[in-house]
């Protein structure tokens, strides 16, 4: 019933409440060899690279959101060869750090860059003598402080 200055009347109303998609999350599996620690979400398609540069898998270290999930956006990949370094973030311009030296290596899934419902905070550690660059969901940075490690921003948010 609906009421208005004119009167009330019956109004017959539909309402279909559709499932929402489920946004696909991708496993992003960490690497190491040496001090670089190399994180993607195509072990397979990496498969040659990650044999021939003695990559030691770690496992799954978080999940990222597949492209056009509202709210996120593109990871991007560089890699260092002098330093051996992996830098990621979802500016495209490396967020304000240098990338002197690094060659972009292109986007590795997507990332929310505020928290949404369900995520955690990916945090980035520096190795300030070395640049080196690590990156968690865990807040101590899995005791990375004890190898010379700082504390280096959010990354972004991930599930």
């Amino acid at each position: 019933v609906v009421a208005s200055s004119g009167g009330d009347a019956e109004v017959e109303l539909f309402l279909e409440v559709a499932a929402e998609q489920a946004s696909r999350l991708l496993d992003v599996h960490r690497y190491v060899a040496g001090s670089d620690y190399l994180y993607t979400t195509d072990p397979q398609g990496e498969l040659k690279r990650l044999q021939a540069k003695g990559y030691r898998y770690l496992g799954v270290a978080f999940h990222l959101f597949s492209p056009g999930m509202p709210g996120t956006t593109a990871f991007y990949r560089w890699f260092h060869p002098g330093k051996g370094d992996h830098f990621y973030s979802h500016d495209r311009n490396g967020g304000g750090k240098s990338l002197v030296g690094y060659l972009y290596e292109g986007s590795i899934g997507h990332i929310a860059t505020s928290r949404l419902s369900g995520t955690r905070t990916l945090y980035r550690w520096r190795h300030p003598s070395q640049g080196l660059h690590f990156y968690t969901t865990d807040e101590t940075g899995e005791g990375m402080g004890k190898r010379g490690y700082r504390f280096d921003g959010i990354a972004g948010f991930v599930r």
